[in-house]
């Protein structure tokens, strides 16, 4: 009966050190994946794994199915081995077929939690090449700054560099003319040419 102790601690601490991750850090952050290459262009993200998670949202061997399994396929074998008294391969076949079907309910529900967040929550960082952005902490080069700036209507931040090498104050409009990485845009100051509306 160790492996289903084990099995069962194991999952049940993890499940739930899972969960409360997901609770406190949220379910997506304004841009998805992590960092890219400095340098890296729009193009350089048209595979990106990150940035087609969505496209297959509904992924039954997820890391949160598995725990799922594993508390399962521990608390259901220690069931029907230790309360009911079957045999081990009786309790094993039992908790095997116990912890597939929390897989495929926690896969499930993870799928349609997804599908509950707000369409502005997660957006494609390459929108927002050509926008008009406001910076809001000062960009003075080599740091970063900030700039906000719209996507379909709503409203998105992100670290931002000078493309030009020169400092721009805050509350300046630039137009960002590129991606950095996945979280960080160039931006250079705003001429007036067309852009998109901030």
């Amino acid at each position: 009966m160790l492996v289903f102790w084990g099995a069962a601690i194991f999952g049940s601490v993890f499940f739930v050190l899972r969960i409360i991750l997901i609770i406190v850090g949220g379910f997506g952050a304004d841009v998805p994946g992590d960092d890219l290459p400095p340098g890296a262009e729009p193009a350089d993200l048209d595979h990106s794994p990150e940035l087609e998670a969505s496209d297959g949202a509904f992924k039954l061997l997820s890391l949160n199915s598995i725990t799922g399994f594993i508390a399962m396929f521990g608390w259901a074998g220690l069931a029907a081995g230790s309360q009911y008294g079957l045999p081990f391969p009786l309790a094993l076949l039992i908790a095997g077929c116990a912890g597939f079907f929390v897989l495929l309910i926690t896969a499930a529900l993870f799928y349609f939690a997804m599908k509950l967040k707000s369409p502005g929550a997660e957006f494609d960082i390459r929108e927002a090449v050509g926008s008009a952005a406001e910076v809001y902490l000062q960009i003075s080069p080599p740091n970063t700054g900030r700039v906000s700036f719209a996507i379909n209507g709503i409203k998105h931040e992100s670290d931002a560099v000078s493309d030009t090498g020169e400092t721009i104050h805050s509350f300046e409009r630039v137009k960002i003319t590129r991606i950095v990485d996945s979280h960080t845009v160039a931006v250079t100051p705003y001429q007036g040419e067309k852009t998109h509306e901030l």
